[in-house]
């Protein structure tokens, strides 16, 4: 994207949290169960993998969820906590934001976009194993409510009309049916491509163009 918010998107922080003793390690993505990895992983002692780390890893387990659901919880919960830290924000405005500019948070931005960040850090022959929401309970036995009051007929209407979110959530559909499988970071790249070029080459294929190889510093 090349702008400030690149920094919120693609955080210079990483975290991998490794489940102790079973060496066994899991990425942390908002809305797919973070809150309560976080408060077992803090109960336990289990440790934090930072950045460079993470190269040392060579399996991580992503756990996945539905793309709409995800989006519609994770856009109730921006514009929630935006209103609650900025009281002079009306809802509609927030919300139009929200839906109208993708992405002005990590909440609702796609799982891509996580994966995007984490492949910053990973090893090239790292395999990523992706699972389902259910398989969250082979790590914690934890089921953390959202604190945010459940998104309103309204809204979810609304997001459900959301045009430019299309292709970002064409690429989250072919991630989602990528559970059960492990792959690198670069076969993900190439199942992406195969099952959907037109939203590979929307997403993926715009944002290499707009910094060209040839340009790329050595």
């Amino acid at each position: 994207m090349l702008s400030h918010l690149d920094r919120i998107i693609f955080p210079d922080r990483c975290e991998v949290i490794e489940v102790i003793p079973s060496q066994r390690y899991v990425y942390p993505i908002f809305k797919n169960g973070r809150s309560s990895l976080y408060i077992t992983a803090e109960k336990n002692n289990w440790r934090i993998r930072l950045n460079d780390q993470i190269k040392k890893i060579n399996n991580i387990d992503i756990i996945l969820r539905d793309p709409q659901e995800r989006l519609i919880s994770g856009i109730n919960t921006f514009v929630q906590m935006t209103i609650r830290d900025n009281l002079s924000l009306d809802k509609n405005t927030v919300q139009w934001f929200a839906q109208n500019y993708l992405y002005l948070n990590r909440h609702y931005c796609s799982q891509f976009v996580w994966l995007v960040n984490l492949a910053r850090y990973l090893d090239v022959n790292a395999t990523l194993n992706f699972l389902s929401m259910a398989d969250i309970k082979t790590i914690t036995p934890l089921n953390k409510q959202p604190v945010a009051i459940p998104a309103t007929n309204e809204l979810i209407a609304e997001i459900h009309q959301i045009q430019n979110n299309e292709m970002y959530q064409r690429i989250d559909a072919v991630i989602f049916e990528c559970i059960g499988q492990s792959l690198t970071f670069k076969e993900l790249l190439q199942q992406i491509n195969t099952v959907d070029p037109a939203a590979y080459e929307y997403v993926i294929g715009y944002a290499q163009q707009i910094l060209k190889p040839i340009y790329a510093l050595s």
